[in-house]
C-alpha cells in the first residue's frame, strides 16, 4: 500500500480528534504539544504542495 504523507497527515489528526474527544490529554502542555506538531506537519505539507519560488538568503 503506498500512502501519501498527506493521508498519513489525516489520519493522525483523526487518531489525534479520537484521543482528545476520550480526554486522553490531561494537561494543558501534552494538548499543546501535540497541537503544535500536527501544525508543523500541516505547514511541511503546504510547503512540499506550495514551493516558494524564489529562495532569499538571509
Amino acid at each position: 500500500m503506498n500512502t501519501s504523507s498527506e493521508e498519513i497527515l489525516y489520519l493522525r489528526i483523526q487518531v489525534f480528534n479520537q484521543e482528545f474527544q476520550a480526554g486522553d490529554y490531561d494537561h494543558p502542555v501534552d494538548l499543546a504539544r501535540e497541537l503544535e506538531h500536527l501544525a508543523n506537519l500541516a505547514w511541511d505539507e503546504v510547503d512540499a504542495m506550495y514551493p516558494p519560488s524564489i529562495k532569499i538568503e538571509p
